[in-house]
């Protein structure tokens, strides 16, 4: 994290399980006893901040919970990866192993952190402090939900597909996993109850965290991810109420320029929520693997399919780089000034705009195009500062099509085309299939070959063995 160097300690997790290939390599050997670990409140505190940097990691917000879901979910006619790692090329191409390193990481990563809160979580009896206490309990249920949906979101059917409550997750795990023993052996739970999980965390996190709390996770932070969680699944009174709650705050405005959102060393106006990167300590693989050299590896190429999606004159629709021989790649994560690297910059989480987006979905579906609904407006009073600023002309009524249009445009590659896909029911294709609907397994991350090896009660995705 910026200006705090930062140890991420095993000794704070108890058992740290990783993304290397060392499958049954188990044993915590830089762990200490966690009596001495969690001791005292600044090694807490420690262990929180650790929590964050995990959730930066390029397992995380610093690589697959954006990149590696955009390029699942999108069409292959329209994005390709075109790079030479086998991974990630299995993940656009709909065509996952159950050994793919990369799926191993994001689940291995995303318990990592959920561990971490737990630790910390069973330990606050030592803060004296109640504010501290407070803080850094809900700081740590906030880490906890973020991690749980993002799991649950590609590891777990759709909470439209079918019955919820009797599909299966992920492992819902909320104690400490200390040793190595039988009560790993964990089952999936049902996606309803992950869901109900990530809901009471972000809702305590909400209500105890405050208002302002520097780039850590704030009140208003949680109210974005609830209303982030509650479209995930089609609850479109609370999503906007959310929303609503984080717009109506005065805390956040929109940049005049859309550009100003990427490519920044620090937050902005319109940030609500960013992992921090800095000249020592990084982690983005959007850069790696979007931006070209001598940065990154030009990997993911943007084709003229893509390009068609946009409304002509849109400014969003020139926010991408022309590489030669390696294709055209986007400047969310490649900046044209040379002087900036891109793999050093700040990476957006949540921005202001998506709750503009939410709030208008949410209002247009519940009381209809022209019809003032939550907040007191229209759909179009939150759709047209977004088209202004990319040089198009204002709206006079915003249909339900006009506002996931302009979403489309607006969150592109940002980390929420594979929730979208299931949400809308939409489809997307492949080199190896033309269709693919939204509820089709192939859109389904497998359980990870190493996790199956050593828990015998994780029952496998429909189409993996």
């Amino acid at each position: 994290m910026k200006k705090i160097k930062i140890y991420v300690l095993a000794l704070f997790v108890g058992v740290a399980f990783t993304a290397c290939d060392d499958l049954l390599d188990l044993d915590p050997q830089a762990s200490i006893s966690d009596d001495i670990a969690l001791s005292t409140p600044g090694n807490i505190q420690t262990a929180v901040v650790g929590g964050y940097a995990a959730l930066g990691g390029s397992n995380a917000y610093g690589g697959s919970y954006i990149y590696l879901t955009d390029i699942y979910a999108a069409p292959q006619d329209e994005v390709n990866f075109n790079g030479t790692f086998i991974q990630p090329r299995e993940v656009n191409e709909k065509a996952i192993l159950t050994t793919n390193s990369y799926i191993a990481g994001y689940w291995s990563t995303s318990y990592n952190i959920i561990n971490r809160a737990n630790n910390v979580l069973s330990a606050l009896d030592v803060i004296e402090n109640a504010n501290t206490r407070q803080r850094l309990e809900a700081e740590a249920k906030f880490l906890r939900a973020v991690a749980y949906y993002n799991l649950v979101k590609v590891f777990g059917r759709a909470y439209n597909d079918g019955d919820p409550s009797a599909n299966p997750g992920v492992p819902l795990i909320t104690t400490p996993t200390r040793v190595i023993d039988e009560t790993l052996q964990v089952e999936r739970a049902s996606v309803a109850a992950v869901y109900q999980q990530i809901i009471q965390d972000l809702s305590d996190a909400r209500d105890n965290l405050p208002p302002a709390n520097s780039f850590f996770a704030s009140e208003f932070t949680a109210s974005a991810m609830l209303a982030r969680v509650y479209l995930t699944m089609g609850n479109y009174a609370l999503a906007g109420a959310e929303a609503n709650r984080v717009i109506e705050s005065g805390r956040f405005s929109l940049f005049s320029d859309i550009r100003d959102n990427f490519n920044r060393n620090n937050d902005g106006a319109e940030t609500i929520f960013a992992v921090q990167n800095s000249a020592t300590s990084f982690s983005h693989d959007m850069a790696v693997f979007y931006s070209p050299l001598p940065y990154g590896r030009a990997d993911i190429q943007i084709r003229d399919a893509h390009l068609a999606t946009y409304e002509a004159g849109d400014l969003r629709g020139t926010l991408f780089i022309d590489t030669g021989g390696r294709g055209r790649m986007i400047t969310r994560y490649h900046s044209d000034d040379s002087s900036i690297d891109p793999r050093r910059t700040n990476i957006t989480v949540i921005r202001l705009a998506e709750m503009h987006l939410i709030r208008a979905e949410a209002n247009v579906r519940l009381t209809g195009s022209g019809v003032a609904g939550i907040g007191g407006v229209t759909p179009v009073a939150d759709i047209n500062p977004l088209r202004e600023r990319v040089d198009l002309a204002p709206l006079a009524t915003a249909t339900l099509e006009d506002v996931l249009r302009e979403r489309r445009a607006e969150l592109a590659f940002e980390g929420h085309k594979l929730a979208d896909l299931k949400r809308l029911e939409g489809t997307t294709n492949s080199g190896l299939r033309a269709s693919i609907p939204w509820n089709d397994p192939l859109l389904v991350f497998p359980i990870p070959n190493r996790e199956t090896l050593v828990n015998e009660n994780l029952v496998l995705n429909p189409g993996y063995n």
